[in-house]
């Protein structure tokens, strides 16, 4: 990109954020990071420092952890370190968020929105700002139907979770500081496991489907559609969701763009569903029942914990809408950077699921 960089990142050392360093100084090697991490992570943090400068071999410890809480203002940095940030930083990527779908709207709200708005004044107090990245979801959309363009945001939208609303107050803030800052909004649509491995940290999103399916195969008797599925269900891999962002930041058009890092070819969520009664070694998919059969008994905590599902579950596998993502595709092909057939992926992802099913800290822990 032209000259040395300091980038600074929330959210590591979650999954996506880990593998977007790795992806960075792969491809701007003189890139010095410093990660923003809550003192409940540090230890971990500080584990995966060390493998990337393992890994890094001659590049030296170029990624560096300071404590502190998007939460709190000034980031809870003390002065010296906010000083010391403002005349080296250059870029900002901020990904840390609650993501869990039965978030508590408090907890939502001081993280998602309150968390964003210390993060833009963060970037307001930076001497040579460059880049502001900023990682949104297409479910900002909340309830809409049909068509969702990437330009869109307000469009008199209820939500469906505090998740979706939280998220859209946070990227109206980014879209107003977008105004007086170089700004990327990216909006991931459900970002699943290693297109190659399956690996993911958490099983959550569609993997709900893969533990209600599991959990359901034990009846030995062929399991029904849970309603009619004809919803597109967005999945992308983490793979490409990383090498987009990379991408994005590093193109000189991209700052004040949003884009969707969507499938422009998502596969329908019956398919889905049926690979993953195959996959999982069901009998069927054969019939179809009403959702509320099963969305009913997850209003029931004792439910919900015994099956290790939210009671949103179904809401994504049956909402009909489609996200646009034209713009992403246009700054992307001629890059090579093309979202892979969820076919091509979709048996890892199972596989994975299926490898690792026991392992407790992969589940979802209900509330």
């Amino acid at each position: 990109m032209g000259k040395d960089r300091t980038l600074f990142m929330t959210g590591f050392p979650g999954f996506i954020g880990r593998r977007l360093i790795e992806k960075i100084l792969e491809a701007e090697p003189s890139t010095s990071v410093v990660c923003l991490v809550e003192k409940r992570f540090e230890f971990k943090a500080r584990e995966e420092v060390r493998r990337l400068s393992t890994n890094g071999g001659s590049r030296g410890p170029t990624v560096t952890v300071v404590v502190g809480d998007i939460t709190l203002p000034d980031l809870g940095l003390d002065a010296d370190v906010m000083a010391g940030l403002s005349e080296r930083v250059t870029d900002v990527f901020h990904l840390a968020a609650v993501y869990d779908l039965a978030v508590p709207e408090p907890l939502a709200r001081r993280v998602n929105v309150w968390g964003t708005r210390h993060v833009i004044d963060f970037c307001r107090s930076l001497r040579g700002l460059e880049r502001f990245v900023y990682y949104s979801t297409c479910y900002v959309s909340g309830t809409r139907t049909g068509t969702v363009y990437e330009d869109e945001l307000d469009m008199g939208q209820s939500f469906k979770n505090h998740y979706e609303s939280t998220k859209h107050d946070a990227e109206y803030l980014v879209r107003q500081a977008a105004r007086e800052m170089p700004t990327i909004i990216l909006r991931p649509s459900i970002v699943v496991g290693d297109q190659d491995t399956g690996e993911i940290p958490k099983f959550d999103g569609p993997y709900f489907a893969m533990v209600l399916v599991d959990k359901l195969a034990r009846l030995r008797v062929p399991l029904p559609y849970l309603g009619e599925l004809a919803a597109e269900s967005n999945l992308v891999p983490v793979n490409y969701a990383v090498d987009a962002t990379v991408a994005l930041w590093r193109a000189d058009g991209a700052p004040g763009g949003t884009f969707a890092l969507a499938d422009p070819h998502p596969m329908i969520s019956r398919e889905i569903y049926a690979e993953i009664v195959r996959g999982v070694g069901a009998l069927g998919p054969l019939g179809r029942i009403p959702p509320v059969l099963i969305t009913a008994p997850l209003r029931l905590a004792r439910v919900r914990r015994l099956l290790g599902l939210p009671r949103e579950i179904l809401e994504y596998f049956n909402h009909p809408a489609h996200y646009d993502c034209s713009r992403a595709v246009e700054a992307l092909e001629p890059q090579g950077i093309v979202c892979p057939d969820v076919r091509s992926y979709l048996p890892r992802l199972i596989e994975y699921y299926m490898s690792n099913r026991e392992r407790p800290e992969l589940r979802w822990q209900a509330r």
